[in-house]
């Protein structure tokens, strides 16, 4: 997938029920498994995330909290393009 394409991900708002930052660490989740991310790809900022789908920032920052607790991303802070949040893990790719 582009990078473009990537970055321009987001979660479905239609799609997301129950707590908001659960749905959305499902949906990232869901995008790791079925190959949109793979490990070593960067997830679009929460910012941009919580610009879109109209959520504040903390939501979406708790989001990536749980995503990172299920052992899926992390954050880098960095400069020079080095920063924002990897993909560290395939749960697909692990259970098989």
């Amino acid at each position: 997938m582009s990078e473009d394409r990537k970055q321009g991900w987001r979660p479905d708002f239609a799609r997301l029920r129950g707590r908001p930052y659960l749905a959305i660490a499902s949906q990232i989740e869901e995008a790791i498994t079925l190959g949109v991310f793979a490990p070593g790809d960067r997830l679009p900022s929460q910012r941009a995330i919580a610009d879109d789908l109209g959520f504040h920032l903390n939501t979406v920052n708790a989001a990536f909290r749980e995503a990172a607790r299920r052992g899926l991303i992390r954050s880098n802070v960095g400069r020079g393009g080095r920063g924002g949040t990897i993909v560290i893990d395939n749960p697909t790719a692990r259970a098989g």
